[in-house]
């Protein structure tokens, strides 16, 4: 989905786009936010950090996000309209109200079967646990070994 990204960065709307923020919050209108584009899904940033993004797509009838995989964790909501989420065997109909999550590396394809506006949640899958694991049968392999001076001899 990264490289479907795009905004809406026309004047008359932009104001009405910007998240209110505070140092502590930001509240999103989600319902302005949203811009539905002929040509094809329109994809909106709504937020990101270094290991989180927050996406608003919007697909009108008939649109769809062709077959792709995120390295990311995602957590697909809907907000309004009708989608027919599509895994290797699945079709999940998804409506307003409908979350799902979906592990990174994943081929899926989304359908609007109505107007819809869905948010994306894509987190970053974490390495430090993996590595913690990875590294700790060689660590514990170290400590029970005995200590070696630089002259040879045992500590």
């Amino acid at each position: 989905m990264e490289q479907q990204e795009q905004t809406n960065t026309s004047p008359s709307s932009h104001a009405a786009e910007e998240p209110e923020a505070a140092s502590h919050f930001r509240v999103f209108d989600l319902a302005s936010s949203a811009t539905f584009r002929r040509e094809g899904p329109a994809v909106r940033v709504l937020w990101e950090s270094t290991t989180a993004r927050l996406l608003l797509l919007a697909l009108q009838e008939g649109q769809q996000l062709d077959e792709h995989r995120t390295s990311y964790q995602a957590f697909i909501q809907v907000i309004s309209g009708h989608l027919i989420f599509k895994l290797e065997h699945e079709r999940i109909s998804m409506r307003a109200g409908t979350l799902l999550h979906l592990e990174p590396r994943v081929a899926h394809s989304v359908e609007a079967l109505q107007d819809s506006l869905f948010l994306i949640t894509l987190i970053a899958a974490s390495t430090e646990g993996m590595i913690a694991k990875a590294v700790a049968p060689a660590a514990e392999e170290l400590a029970s070994e005995p200590q070696r001076r630089p002259g040879g001899g045992e500590g």
